[in-house]
């Protein structure tokens, strides 16, 4: 009788041990999918405060006078756009490096974070731009790539259109 009570109490025991792995995992899995959904949301936080600065006068007129000719603007305004594109490469840049780890209810971001690195990279500026600054290599291979394909690509935009 006390045999088949120890057995018993080792049964439970173990279905607790079990019920507990599982809550665990739950809970992990959870943690991680919220974990990868507050990681996109600062990456967009990031990317609104970049477009954001193009709220003050001053930098949305040099922008729009860098884009259209990067030769034109004086070399002060030559760094501050520069600077501009590479913020903007790298804060974009990392929105389609892990597009593929994007959260399925953000998967249609992907269209137009690619447009906006279009937007941002496909002008005579943002090309004159970028021939001086390759060759001083200060970005990562694919980073490189990533440019050079956009450049290629030219200002056609991806994905649903309204």
């Amino acid at each position: 009788m006390l045999s088949t009570l120890a057995d018993i109490a080792d049964l439970l025991a173990a279905a607790g041990v079990i019920a507990s792995l599982i809550f665990l995992g739950v809970q992990l899995r959870d943690q991680n999918r919220e974990t990868g959904l507050n990681n996109w949301r600062e990456l967009l936080v990031t990317l609104t405060d970049f477009k954001a600065v193009t709220n003050d006068p001053y930098m949305a007129d040099l922008v729009t006078r860098g884009h259209l000719d990067y030769h034109a603007l004086n070399a002060a305004e030559r760094t501050t756009f520069g600077n501009y594109l590479e913020q903007g490469i790298h804060i974009i840049g990392n929105f389609e490096k892990h597009s593929g780890t994007v959260p399925s209810q953000m998967q249609d971001l992907r269209y137009p974070v690619h447009n906006l690195m279009l937007d941002h990279l496909a002008t005579p500026g943002a090309r004159a731009w970028w021939i001086e600054s390759k060759p001083k290599g200060r970005f990562l291979p694919s980073t490189v790539a990533t440019i050079e394909a956009v450049q290629a690509e030219g200002a056609v935009p991806i994905g649903p259109h309204l």
